[in-house]
């Protein structure tokens, strides 16, 4: 089962520092999980926005002060990784996802001409229970994928 989000927001953000590509095609962009874990912030539900049937939180680090705060805000309990965020873009993915289909990241891709990101959520499993388990996602990103 394949999940696609988009999230024009946060396109506008991306690209913002990411710069604009003027080709037609969705560009791939390299990602590294650098989190995952079953948490999301206390108040997820008031300050996430509703996707279609879905609420999805989603934070583009500014800086580290940010990052530390973020960490915080989202609950994670691993121990904060260093980021180099004068090369990176830090991307904190808040969702519910079914507790027996964990949901892995995909791939993530740019479309600068529409101001979209995408990112291409799977999981394995076909049996899925319609539970909502709680799952943030920490992704750093090159700044300059282009």
């Amino acid at each position: 089962m394949r999940r696609k989000l988009k999230f024009i927001a946060l396109a506008f953000l991306l690209l913002s520092v990411l710069g604009c590509n003027q080709q037609e095609e969705q560009d791939r962009i390299d990602a590294v999980v650098i989190a995952s874990e079953k948490r999301l912030p206390a108040n997820f539900e008031e300050i996430a926005l509703k996707y279609e049937y879905e609420q999805v939180l989603v934070e583009k680090v500014e800086d580290y002060d940010q990052y530390q705060e973020l960490w915080e805000l989202f609950q994670l309990k691993e121990e904060m990784n260093e980021v180099d965020l004068e090369t990176n873009v830090v991307l904190f993915i808040g969702l519910y996802e079914s507790g027996s289909c964990p949901e892995e990241i995909k791939e993530v891709t740019a479309d600068s001409k529409q101001h979209t990101v995408e990112i291409t959520f799977e999981n394995k499993n076909s049996n899925c229970m319609a539970d909502a388990s709680p799952r943030t996602f920490v992704l750093s990103i090159d700044n300059n994928p282009f």
